[in-house]
C-alpha cells in the first residue's frame, strides 16, 4: 500500500534534511504540497530551516505556505524531521 505524501515525506527525512524543491516532486500537485508541508509543520513534524540552519520563524513560513503559491525560496529552505515525525513513521 502506498504510503501518503505526508508519510512519504518523513520517511525521506529520516536520511537526512532535504529541499522543499527535492520534498515537492513527492506531492500531486503544488496545492497539496503547499497544505502538506503546512500540516507537518503545523504538528511539530517537521522543522522548516533557513539556508543557514536556523529554523524559519513559524508566522514566515505561515505566511508564504498559505499563499498557495510555492514560495520562490524553495531551493534553500530545508525541512528536517522532529523526534515526533520520526516516531510516526518507524
Amino acid at each position: 500500500m502506498p504510503l501518503s505524501p505526508e508519510l512519504e515525506t518523513l520517511d525521506q527525512l529520516l536520511g537526512g534534511d532535504l529541499s522543499l524543491a527535492i520534498i515537492r516532486t513527492l506531492y500531486p500537485s503544488d496545492i497539496r504540497f503547499l497544505q502538506g508541508i503546512l500540516g507537518l509543520l503545523s504538528s511539530g513534524d517537521v522543522r522548516l530551516l533557513s539556508p543557514d540552519g536556523n529554523d524559519v520563524p513559524q508566522w514566515q513560513w505561515r505566511e508564504f505556505l498559505t499563499e498557495l503559491v510555492v514560495p520562490p525560496a524553495i531551493n534553500s529552505l530545508h525541512l528536517r524531521i522532529t523526534d515526533q515525525g520520526a516516531r510516526r513513521i518507524r
